[in-house]
């Protein structure tokens, strides 16, 4: 199969009983906000899309998107910026996992690239696994680009990360010549900061707290061919962390605990 073709939306149904059948499934879940005048709204949709075809290619498993739209509502300031109510979020994951499992699924990967979905992906995890027969990890995909090449992918908004992952995805939807300026890196980068505290933070209601013109960052210190190096090997380090993983879970189960 091509990797367009394992969107589960793209198989005739026999194909889709037949990939279901092996276990696994992938989930996508995305964003519609604003990325500035050079990058799309759905950039964060895209760059979870993206990454999670070329895993369920090498796991050969389908790829669910189960909404382009996420949680954010910090971003409604600006027109064509669109959010879901964290709940919403967390049921559709719940009802798309009840029909996974009936056709055989035991084992599902949740490929997100939007840090405002987290928390909801959290919480429809928790409900799912405390409900139905099925492991659900996660894959926290603009974390992983940033840890693996902090000094290239810069943890900002609408800057070079987010822009090499656009690049991998369709260079097309990239305008570095119709970019605005944004507001300086240092001065989002320490608003940004505020709200990623992991001891003593405050809950964003408004991203011009972070950034006044919407966004931050360098994207036109990217090339095509270096995104495609960087998103590559974030799909290679995903897909060698949930083999790891699985068997790691695997390991600690219980003893005569039969659950996935």
């Amino acid at each position: 199969m091509s990797r367009y073709q394992m969107l589960l939306a793209n198989m005739t149904q026999p194909q889709a009983e037949d990939a279901l059948r092996r276990g696994t499934a992938v989930l996508v879940t995305g964003s519609i906000e604003q990325h500035g005048s050079h990058l799309p709204l759905g950039t964060d949709a895209f760059a979870a899309l993206t990454i999670a075809l070329r895993v369920g290619e090498r796991m050969e498993a389908p790829v669910i998107p189960i909404s382009t739209v996420g949680v954010a509502p910090y971003h409604l300031a600006w027109a064509g910026s669109l959010s879901l109510r964290p709940e919403t979020l967390a049921a559709l994951m719940f009802d798309v996992c009840e029909g996974l499992v009936s056709a055989g699924v035991t084992r599902v990967l949740v490929v997100n690239w939007h840090e405002g979905n987290s928390a909801a992906i959290r919480l429809g995890a928790e409900r799912i696994q405390a409900v139905l027969p099925i492991r659900v990890i996660v894959a926290e995909s603009h974390i992983v680009t940033n840890s693996l090449f902090p000094d290239e992918m810069e943890f900002t908004h609408a800057g070079s990360m987010e822009t090499a992952a656009i690049l991998a995805h369709d260079p097309s939807l990239v305008r570095l010549d119709e970019l605005v300026e944004g507001d300086p890196v240092d001065s989002g980068s320490e608003g940004h900061a505020l709200f990623r505290r992991r001891d003593v933070f405050p809950i964003m209601t408004d991203f011009r707290e972070v950034a006044v013109t919407g966004w931050y960052g360098t994207p036109d210190t990217i090339s095509e061919e270096r995104a495609g190096e960087i998103i590559d090997a974030v799909v290679d380090h995903i897909f060698s962390s949930i083999e790891e993983v699985w068997k790691n879970l695997g390991d600690r189960l219980p003893e005569g605990d039969g659950s996935s």
